[in-house]
């Protein structure tokens, strides 16, 4: 199942919920963020497969209400998946969003075929960057990298985001390939067209090294 509208995913929501995340997209105005709902219906998605795991199990002769429990439990899994997919490509409204601000860039970098791993850092305790291109901690003295850095802490919140900055690594020599107009004060309203600007900056200067 495929929704093409908003009123088309209510509507399931309802029928699957009415509490929580799931509830309030099935009763309320428009979400202005969706990461509650993804984090809910991937949850019950986890139950839902595991219930029909367990139903699968083969533990004696063919029972007609257990078959008509499987082809339920499958209809029911089938609706969460499909409505997962759909609030996995809802955009948020910028200024209230607490999805995490990487996963755009993320996913940007991944379009663009540019590999990258999280960079924790010993001296603050927690993941301070993205590390672009193939970074090999035994030799980083040869590898040609970028660092992506938000302020030190790259697991924040869209709402809270006040741009990139970007710094290629070659031969142990660090240059700036992107930073975000007013770093580190630029307007969360520009996030999305600034993250697509730093994600082509950072793959040129990585096919250029």
């Amino acid at each position: 199942m495929i929704f093409t509208s908003y009123e088309q995913a209510q509507d399931a929501a309802r029928i699957l919920c009415t509490s929580g995340p799931i509830g309030e997209l099935g009763a309320g105005p428009p979400l202005g963020c969706f990461a509650p709902l993804r984090l809910a219906l991937g949850a019950i998605r986890q139950e839902s497969l595991a219930t029909e795991a367990i139903l699968h199990m083969p533990d004696g002769p063919d029972d007609p209400f257990m078959e008509t429990g499987k082809r339920e439990v499958a209809e029911i899994t089938s609706a969460i998946g499909s409505l997962l997919n759909w609030a996995d490509i809802q955009l948020c409204r910028v200024e209230v969003c607490e999805c995490r601000a990487d996963r755009l860039l993320r996913r940007l970098l991944e379009e663009s075929m540019v590999p990258s791993q999280t960079g924790f850092s010993r001296t603050l305790g927690r993941n301070n960057c993205l590390i672009a291109g193939r970074f090999d901690a035994r030799s980083a003295e040869r590898s040609a990298y970028v660092l992506i850095e938000h302020r030190n802490q790259i697991e924040h919140a869209v709402r809270g985001h006040r741009g990139w900055r970007a710094r290629g690594v070659t031969g142990g020599v660090s240059t700036t390939v992107y930073e975000s107009p007013a770093y580190p004060h630029t307007p969360v309203s520009v996030y999305r067209e600034d993250t697509l600007a730093c994600v082509g900056a950072v793959a040129g200067a990585l096919r250029s090294a």
